[in-house]
């Protein structure tokens, strides 16, 4: 298959030329969308629904505990659907606590300080129903428990891990970032449980986006090859190869889905221009970015190496160049895709 091709069946995929109605649907076909930094989440899905809705719109949500954010995969914090949320979080425990070991060691944290820590944070929750970061780490400060120096951090995810607690609403009063924890059984009323987790993960991350090889699937799950291997041999009916990469290994699509359809599709191939924002998954969610990025260009977004994903300019299926807060484009669509990322990321 042609690169444009594919690109375009990726864009598919991942809701970009044909986006999906509602922000729950959009989320819930992701599946879990990166949101480390919060107001990138919100956009990501934002701009994957037609109409696109206001920054206001998208944490009613929130609010109305119809989308949570939780440290699910990758110890990195997405947003969700809250029946998703427990049964991801369960799936990657094991791993994400294992590569957090020596650090809990150097911070101190044992099974007897995280039991102490579950009491008093679902003591506290339970009696005021949500709080801040801040206040919670207050309630273990005064209970002797040390939160700085990325303690408390580490604690509430511990906590997560437990499936104690989850993120929740946004304070009326919220900065750009604010979110409250919440109890879990108090807050998420039905919990999806898949027979089997792994195969489900991985059908779902390839249905959203495809086209894809298994090694990206376990980079985006944070599981091994091998185990997704294993979970691509028990599904194997629904997968269907579509390409190789540059490895030689299969870029997988789902049956049926809309990835899938584009690629035997000899239709017009259909490659919106859009602006894509920090960590967005159209580009993060792969272990191989090459297809959408050229070296330089990957270089430019994420600089460093440092974790951070900065916001660009998606053209033909391809990152053409990163975003200007300052420079709008002259030409009307440009205008108006650049008008609305900067008004989502101002909004109140």
């Amino acid at each position: 298959m042609d690169r444009e091709r594919l690109l375009s069946a990726r864009m598919a995929s991942q809701l970009l030329s044909a986006p999906a109605s509602t922000v729950q649907e959009a989320a819930g076909h992701l599946l879990a969308t990166q949101s480390q930094d919060f107001i990138a989440g919100r956009y990501t899905l934002a701009q994957r629904v037609h109409p696109m809705p206001p920054r206001e719109q998208v944490n009613q949500l929130f609010n109305e505990g119809l989308l949570v954010r939780s440290w699910t995969m990758r110890g990195t914090l997405h947003i969700c659907l809250p029946q998703d949320a427990q049964w991801l979080v369960q799936t990657s425990k094991e791993r994400t606590l294992r590569s957090m070991a020596a650090r809990h060691r150097e911070l101190q944290i044992d099974p007897e300080v995280i039991e102490k820590c579950a009491a008093i944070i679902q003591s506290h929750l339970s009696a005021v129903g949500r709080s801040s970061r801040p206040e919670l780490f207050d309630q273990l400060e005064q209970q002797g428990i040390g939160t700085r120096n990325q303690r408390g951090v580490h604690l509430l995810l511990a906590l997560v891990q437990q499936g104690l607690i989850c993120l929740g609403p946004i304070p009326q009063t919220a900065k750009l970032t604010a979110q409250d924890f919440v109890l879990v059984e108090q807050w998420i009323s039905e919990h999806h449980v898949p027979d089997n987790p792994i195969q489900e993960l991985l059908s779902r991350y390839l249905g959203s986006h495809g086209p894809a090889t298994l090694r990206d699937a376990a980079w985006y799950a944070g599981q091994t090859l091998t185990v997704i291997r294993k979970a691509a041999a028990d599904i194997e009916p629904e997968l269907i190869s579509v390409d190789t990469d540059e490895r030689g290994e299969d870029l997988y699509v789902v049956q049926g889905s809309a990835a899938h359809q584009v690629s035997e599709s000899s239709a017009k191939i259909d490659l919106p221009t859009r602006l894509l924002g920090p960590f967005d998954e159209y580009y993060l969610s792969w272990a191989d970015r090459s297809l959408v990025a050229d070296p330089s260009m990957q270089n430019r977004i994420t600089p460093g190496k440092n974790g951070m994903f900065n916001a660009f300019w998606l053209e033909c299926g391809r990152a053409s160049s990163l975003w200007d807060a300052n420079v709008a484009p002259t030409d009307s669509l440009g205008a108006a895709l650049h008008q609305r990322y900067v008004d989502f990321r101002n909004a109140n």
